[in-house]
């Protein structure tokens, strides 16, 4: 790892070094005092559409039905994925004006943006190309990353030797949240667990031929770490499998008669009813417990820096200078977790039922207002369902993002 890089670790979670810490933003959802100046910007992105992590053929066998073939492998961006991230960035572009056809003076595209993917997948990597160009229309910049397939600690740094020092710690954590899912299940999720069950597997409770998807979270491990398991963890992705069907318009290619009939089954409103099921589990394994802190702590110290107009130096060695005024990550759904429960955010759509759908971007915003004073602000964009499958940007005007509870710093 470069030695810049776990000085930030070392500091972000609290050990031992020679740098100062620049102090953490605290992010409003009020708008700055006009008139107002927007100084910079950091941008989160979750990747474009993908297919399934697993293969047609795994997941036949965990659900016992058969499955739609993708164009791509397994976890690969589709060509649809493609253009609709790019919609998505083209988008964002327009609502700042990366294109300085307002007032240039103020423009924060005026100065290359900066943008590092996650270098753990194709998926993001190629995502950070496609948020450099579109992100950049007057530059012509490259998206950064470590070398392919490394394990990079800005998008988790709850590395292995984090987890051997709080295993213990992190097994109670589950165990608590399995016990307050056996307590209290929210009766939206209980509904989206039916209706998959009666998709897939409609006897399989009570005759245990097949998936139970009701049954109660346990401890287990899963690589090593502390995690939970259960008939909702298999839901939880099958109910993303779904959007990723519908998104990608696979429930209505292809000749009707090869088609499976549980596929055209697929519309807005099993969506709305099942991915409460997915939003659920996130929230429960990604926002909650000792190791939530670690996982953002590198990226929200990099962000730190960057908002109080230091040079950063990022993990391959490159440098972002304080001119660079827009600073943009290509991660994943667990990225936007990780830095939701870190601020103490949420957001919720009425036109997508994935809060962290493909493509959907967090904006950290630093404004100075009209007296002279610094704002922070956070925003969401992101695509409706519609937009998402038909390969459009969403609404021009992004959300603003609620805080709901105390942050982790």
């Amino acid at each position: 790892m470069n030695r810049a890089l776990i000085l930030s670790l070392a500091l972000a979670l609290g050990g031992a070094g020679t740098a100062r810490a620049a102090s953490s933003p605290v992010f409003s959802a009020v708008e700055p005092e006009a008139p107002a100046r927007l100084e910079r910007v950091v941008l989160i992105a979750r990747h474009g559409i993908r297919s399934p992590t697993h293969d047609a053929r795994s997941l036949e066998q965990e659900t016992g039905v058969v499955w739609p073939t993708w164009p791509v492998a397994p976890g690969e961006l589709t060509d649809h994925g493609r253009t609709t991230l790019d919609a998505m960035m083209q988008g964002i572009a327009r609502y700042y004006d990366l294109a300085c056809t307002h007032d240039a003076s103020s423009c924060l595209g005026a100065t290359p943006p900066v943008i590092w993917a996650d270098s753990a997948d194709n998926r993001t990597r190629e995502s950070g190309q496609i948020m450099a160009r579109a992100l950049s229309p007057e530059h012509e910049i490259t998206a950064r990353s470590l070398a392919a397939g490394q394990h990079d600690p800005v998008f988790d740094a709850a590395t292995a030797e984090f987890v051997k020092q709080q295993h213990d710690q992190m097994a109670a954590d589950a165990t608590q949240l399995a016990r307050n899912d056996k307590q209290a299940r929210p009766d939206s999720v209980n509904a989206g667990l039916a209706a998959l069950q009666r998709l897939f597997a409609p006897q399989a409770c009570e005759t245990g031929q097949g998936p139970c998807f009701k049954t109660g979270l346990v401890l287990s491990e899963k690589k090593g770490r502390p995690s939970l398991s259960g008939g909702m963890t298999l839901a939880a992705t099958l109910a993303e499998n779904l959007l990723l069907i519908h998104a990608q318009s696979l429930d209505r290619a292809g000749d009707e008669s090869a088609r499976e009939a549980w596929v055209g089954k697929i519309n807005p409103a099993l969506l709305t009813t099942v991915l409460p099921v997915h939003d659920y589990l996130s929230r429960l394994v990604r926002r909650q417990g000792v190791a939530v802190g670690a996982r953002s702590a590198v990226m929200a110290d990099i962000i730190a820096h960057f908002m109080a107009g230091e040079t950063i130096r990022l993990g391959d060695g490159s440098i972002v200078l304080p001119a660079t005024r827009l600073l943009a990550f290509a991660g994943h759904d667990t990225t936007l977790d990780a830095l939701a429960a870190r601020y103490g955010l949420d957001w919720h759509f009425s036109d997508q039922p994935d809060s962290t759908a493909p493509d959907t971007t967090l904006a950290f915003e630093q404004w100075r207002d009209g007296k002279g004073r610094i704002v922070y602000r956070a925003r969401i964009f992101h695509q409706s369902l519609q937009a998402l499958r038909d390969g459009k940007s969403g609404a021009a005007q992004p959300l603003a993002v609620t805080l709901t509870r105390a942050d982790l710093r």
